[in-house]
């Protein structure tokens, strides 16, 4: 209980402290992430992304949401990424109740695909650091798979 108590302050504090940043907007959905939880160890790279939807999304049984807030982990040498955490919002961008949460005991890794947003994600995060340049590019749109 101690712990479910100590997530739940967690995830409060980092919604009051987020600076999500559109880096996509297509006719599905507006993708955002918080460059202020973009984290380096090696060739590793986390941080944090809301999928906002335009529509209601239906595809788990009896769950509708809106929103996806995820954390993510991208091996930028490799080119894979693989998705730690992620909580289902019935409101758009990570707001209203969390219907449905995941989180990832063992790594199972991606390949990130070209012409997604699930790439231009991988570019963001792992582009190297400028000082003084934003780390979102808000204009690069992906190619419809």
């Amino acid at each position: 209980m101690k712990r479910l108590i100590t997530v739940l302050l967690l995830l409060v504090a980092m919604n009051a402290q987020a600076e999500f940043t559109r880096y996509h907007e297509d006719d599905e959905l507006i993708a955002y992430l918080d460059p202020t939880t973009i984290t380096r160890s090696g060739h590793e790279v986390r941080m944090w992304t809301i999928d906002d939807y335009r529509q209601t999304q239906t595809d788990i049984p009896n769950k509708p949401y809106r929103s996806v807030k995820s954390h993510w982990i991208f091996d930028c040498a490799k080119r894979m990424s693989d998705v730690m955490t992620a909580l289902y919002y019935i409101e758009g961008m990570a707001q209203g109740e969390s219907i449905h949460s995941g989180t990832v005991a063992e790594r199972e890794w991606d390949k990130v695909t070209p012409g997604t947003v699930g790439e231009l994600a991988f570019k963001v995060a792992c582009q190297k650091p400028v000082a003084g340049k934003p780390a979102v590019k808000p204009t690069e749109k992906p190619r419809t798979p």
